[in-house]
């Protein structure tokens, strides 16, 4: 009865012991935790602070934009000082040229020897080039760009003629 005793007691005991050192650990985390703890808290912080909700809003206008079938975009095409070069419709939006939807190296098999080449992109050249920027237009035209140019989903105003006329008479004139 007595070794009964002593084990319910050492028993007893050690159940004590242990909630109190799970209590004492509640109460004081292991201080590594706490910093990792803190530095989570701090990237949610920033990272709810770098993240603009109108951005976020600007970037799904944008995308359901672009993604509209029948889509014309009015361009203008600048010169370095801001004077029009060109202004035009557009049957979709405009490219740039470092778009690139295939890889632009292939890996080559040649039996235990294996290469890496550089791939041909879809305009049919390999590697980059210059920024550009190409767009089709209403009439069926390509247009290629590298310098400044302004974009809008609505009719622009030019209080300046363009520099570049278009000879076949069929101007597309501002609406």
């Amino acid at each position: 009865m007595l070794k009964r005793l002593t084990m319910t007691s050492l028993l007893l005991f050690f159940v004590v012991m242990l909630q109190a050192s799970t209590q004492k650990n509640l109460e004081k985390p292991d201080p590594l935790w706490q910093l990792e703890q803190k530095a989570y808290e701090a990237a949610q912080r920033s990272a709810a602070q770098t993240i603009e909700p109108n951005e976020i809003e600007m970037i799904k206008y944008r995308r359901i934009l672009n993604g509209k079938t029948n889509l014309q975009m009015y361009v203008v095409f600048l010169s370095r000082s801001g004077q029009p070069i060109e202004y035009f419709v557009t049957a979709g939006k405009c490219v740039s040229s470092h778009k690139r939807l295939t890889p632009t190296h292939k890996l080559v098999h040649t039996g235990p020897n294996s290469l890496v080449m550089r791939a041909v992109g879809e305009d049919g050249t390999y590697g980059s080039s210059s920024p550009y920027i190409y767009c089709r237009t209403v009439d069926d035209k390509y247009k290629q760009w590298n310098g400044r140019y302004y974009v809008s989903d609505s009719p622009i105003e030019l209080t300046i003629v363009p520099l570049v006329t278009d000879p076949s008479g069929t101007i597309q004139h501002q609406h």
